[in-house]
């Protein structure tokens, strides 16, 4: 069944927020990032959530992802930017966590392909747009529609399960999920009143647009199903 993330948390208010999504995504260090907190500032979100909390991290060493997880605890750790994919299996051996990895389509210059992310071992790839206007490039966040066309395409070709991102919000949530049928969605800017300060009316709707698009178009078959 297609599940949700809600990302960019910064409060512990929008955290609670997010309840009835499955996933709560969290940025930590993200210098470019409005939505993103010290490791200090993310503790407190995370206690505060009640879903699974996923922290993004944007090319961190090593020792650095190592000591966010030990302090967070989170069910998984999303790789955001231009990481290798040696430093995902490295990542793999050391942490007791799902390693997720965003990947830009089109692709961005440093960043592997897909398949090569899948290959190192990546439990979830997240499909999300590119928007370079303010000049630089915001890799997530970004409120620009994803290619979806591409998306599917992914999908079909790599044997891992794939988020949907990129300018999804209530209004168009029906027709992510109807026309895409990924594993999860995952939005931002989508349930914002400004960035990085969520608006309990476009949260509410957007959990109610999605609960209905799931259980009506999402036909893969469950556990019960056999």
């Amino acid at each position: 069944m297609t599940v949700l993330k809600l990302c960019g948390t910064t409060s512990a208010g929008d955290a609670r927020m997010a309840r009835g999504a499955d996933y709560c995504g969290i940025l930590v260090g993200v210098e470019w990032s409005e939505r993103s907190l010290t490791l200090e500032e993310a503790v407190a979100v995370a206690q505060a959530s009640e879903a699974l909390n996923v922290i993004l991290l944007c090319n961190p060493g090593a020792d650095f992802a190592v000591e966010v997880v030990e302090r967070l605890r989170p069910h998984a750790l999303q790789l955001l930017c231009q990481e290798p994919p040696a430093l995902l299996s490295e990542l793999k051996e050391v942490l007791n966590c799902e390693i997720w990895k965003t990947v830009n389509l089109p692709g961005v210059e440093g960043q592997a392909t897909p398949e090569e992310y899948a290959c190192a071992g990546a439990d979830a790839l997240l499909v999300d747009s590119v928007d370079a206007s303010e000049g630089f490039q915001r890799l997530g966040g970004t409120g620009k529609l994803g290619d979806w066309a591409a998306a599917i395409e992914l999908k079909d070709r790599i044997d891992v399960p794939l988020f949907l991102a990129g300018g999804i919000g209530p209004d168009n949530i029906v027709d992510a999920v109807r026309s895409v049928r990924p594993d999860g969605i995952d939005l931002c800017s989508g349930v914002e009143a400004q960035r990085g300060i969520r608006d309990r009316r476009k949260v509410d709707l957007l959990l109610r647009r999605f609960r209905d698009a799931v259980e009506q178009f999402d036909d893969r078959p469950s556990d019960q199903d056999g």
